[in-house]
């Protein structure tokens, strides 16, 4: 979305609705997120002009309706120590929102020059590296869950769902967000009984599971609260960064002892994006992610009970993936509300190089959790093939009982 590029720079596209010009409002944001007035004696110094914004590009659409392109000099910022808090102050959490010079305003996206990125870690797995743990070839989507109910479940019932999970044929598994580690369902007990069932599955089925603990916590737990997930049997780690910080997750992400991929929990961006026009675009959230450290980030679904559009989807997906000045790619998760019967319009619309999620879809299944799994396998290969669902399932029982 943002074509600019430059070597020395933050480049940023926003939406604005204004009764002003489109031009003034976006030259004095350029102003306000960097340099500010002139208030020193005489002239402004070399030093100060080299650190002001500046405005690329102005896109009306309509009377009082566009997007305009800034240019951010990095030399303001502390890329070393501070590259995600001089990048988030600039863009979001400086001045500008709060400004009356408009109506509406929405960050659309964001770039950095290439060697700008090396200052952040990026996911440790991505895609490649993920398939190549399970033993998964390319072109093959895969095929994961999400324990539900999403509070109230002792130790030994997650347990026991996982299992059956597993048995079915499930490749990766993780905790809902709403699972915060109570008394009932502490994590070391949850995490090693689940960890032990995918074992004993393993052994039946020959494929193994990564399994994603939620150990969203204040800052003081995060660390210990990793590593009570790791010494119990986890592949992986959940982290919501919405509650505890984009920097929180980038310090599990530098940690090379904690060498596990980490499902980035996105739950809270529709807080700053719903909004038609305002906040902050998903695929901005999306890229954040990524450069912080997520390997796993939910983008979205069609026919969901979230909201969301197909372009929207679709871009996030791009921006998990595209180049990023050596940065790993980020795999798209599509869940909220996947079941068999919309399975294969989603890998038709997004592609197979993608994590499918099923809660519901999988645990509420007629013929019970394996038969779950079963009827996405084999709702999947029927997109493969080109098979039309019910022509389908009428010789696979588990896909006729989900229709």
């Amino acid at each position: 979305m943002t074509h600019y590029t430059s070597d020395d720079s933050l480049i940023a596209t926003f939406y604005w609705e204004s009764a002003k010009p489109l031009r003034a409002v976006a030259e004095a944001v350029a102003q306000l997120e960097t340099t500010g007035k002139w208030l020193g004696q005489g002239q402004p110094t070399d030093l100060f002009r080299a650190s002001q914004g500046e405005v690329l590009e102005v896109n009306e659409v309509a009377p009082g309706k566009g997007t305009a392109t800034l240019r951010f000099p990095l030399g303001n910022f502390e890329l070393e120590s501070a590259a995600f808090a001089s990048i988030w102050l600039t863009l979001i959490g400086g001045g500008r929102f709060a400004l009356i010079e408009y109506d509406k305003s929405r960050l659309l996206d964001f770039a950095l020059p290439d060697w700008a990125y090396r200052y952040f870690p990026g996911p440790k797995w991505g895609l490649a590296r993920t398939r190549a743990f399970l033993g998964m070839p390319e072109g093959e989507p895969i095929i994961g869950t999400i324990v539900k109910p999403t509070a109230g479940l002792t130790a030994e019932e997650v347990a026991a769902m996982c299992t059956d999970a597993a048995l079915g044929g499930v490749r990766f598994i993780k905790d809902d967000e709403k699972m915060l580690n109570t008394s009932y369902c502490p994590l070391a007990r949850r995490v090693r009984l689940v960890s032990e069932g995918l074992k004993r599955a393993a052994d039946r089925t020959g494929q193994s599971v990564i399994y994603c603990p939620h150990i969203t916590s204040d800052l003081a737990h995060l660390r210990r609260n990793a590593e009570i997930a790791l010494e119990n049997g986890a592949t992986g780690l959940m982290v919501n960064f919405f509650s505890i910080g984009f920097p929180a997750m980038e310090m599990l992400a530098r940690d090379m002892a904690l060498d596990v991929p980490i499902y980035a929990h996105c739950g809270g961006r529709e807080a700053m994006g719903r909004a038609e026009g305002q906040g902050v675009a998903p695929n901005v959230i999306a890229k954040f992610a990524r450069l912080m450290g997520g390997d796993y980030f939910r983008t979205g679904i069609l026919r969901s009970y979230l909201v969301g559009t197909e372009e929207e989807f679709a871009l996030m997906n791009a921006t998990l993936r595209e180049p990023l000045g050596g940065i790993r790619d980020a795999v798209p998760a599509l869940s909220g509300g996947l079941n068999p019967r919309n399975l294969g319009d989603n890998l038709a619309a997004f592609g197979y190089d993608v994590m499918v999620l099923a809660g519901t879809g999988i645990f509420s299944h007629p013929l019970g959790t394996r038969g779950g799994v079963e009827a996405m396998k084999q709702a999947a290969q029927a997109q493969r093939l080109g098979v039309p669902l019910p022509e389908y399932a009428r010789d696979h029982a588990e896909l006729a009982a989900a229709l």
